[in-house]
């Protein structure tokens, strides 16, 4: 099939190859905006902006750009991802990523993630909720002690996303701001913010581990694990 990119400044056009399928491929700027809303569910320019290497204008125009073509919806300064996003995001992430797909570096640690996102989803239930009894009650964090080896064990799986992060990083700059994000969100859980740990409306840990996981599927091109 015949394939071409749209450019950050001309709409994405679908192609339409020898066995009569229809494809439309992202460049890379209009591809990290659009994964970059369609991880969140929902974004501002500003809050995109930080996590892709352009600037909040650049970000509102892709923004009209991506949202002209029908993969945004526009709401004032809130850009929320259409159906049609999903598919052009897998069909682009296949071609941009198809070298990482095979690249023994990134797979090496890649195959890794799996356990350590089981071990994540336990400890965040156990954040959550609290055994009192046999019976699972809602944590109401009065528990210091409790919560803070919790925290604790938290610390140590994010630590155990660096090699997979840093080799990650070298095929895309962007995942660098993983780092980041869940460096900022430790720290405001040290300081007492213990928000930072799962709230949904914050850039908390739980938030940013959700995305990096969701993204990491998208771009090696793998099924969720149930």
């Amino acid at each position: 099939m015949a394939v071409a990119w749209a450019s950050a400044h001309r709409r994405p056009r679908s192609i339409v190859g020898n066995d009569h399928m229809t494809q439309t491929l992202l460049d890379k700027r209009l591809y990290d905006v659009l994964n970059a809303v369609a991880l969140k569910k929902m974004a501002t320019a500003a809050a995109v902006s930080e996590i892709v290497n352009l600037d909040t204008d650049q970000v509102r125009d892709i923004f009209a750009e991506l949202a002209d073509s029908d993969y945004l919806a526009l709401m004032g300064e809130t850009a929320l991802p259409t159906d049609a996003s999903g598919p052009v995001l897998v069909d682009s992430a296949a071609v941009i990523y198809g070298q990482i797909r095979t690249d023994p570096s990134v797979l090496q640690v890649a195959d890794k993630f799996e356990d350590v996102n089981s071990r994540f989803l336990r400890t965040m239930s156990s954040w959550q909720q609290i055994e009192v009894a046999g019976r699972k009650l809602a944590n109401d964090h009065s528990d210091s002690v409790y919560d803070a080896k919790v925290i604790s064990t938290i610390e140590r799986l994010v630590s155990r996303l660096e090699g997979l992060l840093e080799a990650l990083s070298e095929k895309d700059a962007r995942f660098r701001t993983y780092i980041g994000r869940f460096e900022r969100s430790l720290e405001k859980v040290d300081a007492g913010d213990i928000a930072f740990v799962s709230d949904p409306t914050r850039d908390s840990v739980h938030n940013v581990w959700f995305e990096f996981h969701e993204d990491l599927l998208r771009t090696l091109g793998r099924a969720r694990k149930e």
